[in-house]
């Protein structure tokens, strides 16, 4: 099978097509799951669309077999190309949160939002298309989805990295879907992702509310899903108190979010990957870890 396909379980694959943005390949994760229907989990942004049809194919499935996309929240890199992606996926609805569903309608705030917090990379990822009404459904907390052959998606609301973020939880495989909930992975460190408005509290308890489900494998959004979830979830608790304490300390003394940032590098030697990594990909995992800093340092 080619590499744009990736292999989880027999029942679940990461699709991962280029995305013609310098740096962001290998980073955005689009989940595929197979039942007796079939679902994706994140269909990431505009520009990724072509590729994760191409991806598709490739992994033997036909557009018009995808039954839902389910989006974990509304941040464009995991929801931009969905409205895009219907033209072609003809057969599929898509589940949000309630609190996103009028944003894919008429995504023009969400839209002028993403271009507040960062037009460059927003206007690279692509400008969302609307979503029809009636391809929607609004998740319910403790929902199930049942895809047939023991394939059983259970939605959790965890707040924190955003008021409207739900996990997915596929209990055959005992596999948590996270989303932007429980931090990222990339060149093997695992971060944290907490964009403003950051809610620490909501963050943290969500963590408590998916460690208690006892998954054995975590997907990430960025990037990859490992095995040892429980373990993996409650390092990002741990990371959490730390960040957030010494941007805090910043903070009140007046520190900027570049000055706070070198701080936590300082103390979280995990991050001296920085340091080996190419141009591009610095220039992407600089700008969130800044832009993370910012959401703890206002943080409440």
């Amino acid at each position: 099978m080619s590499n744009t396909v990736l292999d989880i379980t027999s029942q679940i694959k990461i699709l991962n097509s280029p995305v013609e943005i310098p740096g962001y390949n290998n980073y955005i994760s689009t989940y595929l799951i197979l039942g007796e229907k079939k679902a994706l989990i994140d269909i990431g942004p505009r520009v990724s669309v072509p590729g994760r049809l191409e991806s598709l194919k490739e992994a033997g499935i036909k557009p018009g077999e995808i039954d839902y996309i389910i989006l974990t929240h509304i941040h464009i890199d995991h929801a931009g190309g969905t409205g895009t992606a219907l033209k072609s996926l003809k057969n599929a609805r898509i589940f949000v949160h309630p609190r996103g569903r009028q944003h894919l309608i008429d995504p023009t705030a969400l839209w002028n939002a993403s271009l507040e917090t960062s037009p460059e990379l927003s206007s690279k990822y692509g400008q969302f298309e609307p979503v029809p009404e009636e391809r929607i459904v609004a998740i319910e907390d403790d929902m199930k989805v049942d895809l047939g052959k023991g394939v059983t998606l259970d939605f959790k609301m965890t707040p924190g990295h955003a008021s409207h973020h739900v996990s997915v939880f596929e209990s055959e495989d005992r596999v948590l879907f996270a989303g932007d909930s429980a931090g990222l992975y990339t060149s093997s460190v695992l971060r944290l992702t907490a964009p403003p408005p950051f809610r620490p509290a909501e963050y943290l308890s969500s963590i408590d509310r998916m460690i208690d489900l006892k998954p054995e494998l975590i997907g990430y959004a960025h990037f990859g899903c490992y095995p040892d979830a429980v373990k993996r979830l409650k390092k990002t608790k741990e990371k959490v108190h730390m960040w957030f304490e010494i941007a805090q300390a910043g903070a009140k003394v007046g520190k900027t979010a570049e000055q706070v940032a070198q701080d936590i590098r300082q103390q979280d030697k995990e991050l001296d990957y920085f340091h080996a990594l190419g141009k591009d990909e610095f220039a992407r995992d600089n700008y969130q870890f800044v832009l993370t800093v910012n959401g703890l340092m206002s943080a409440k």
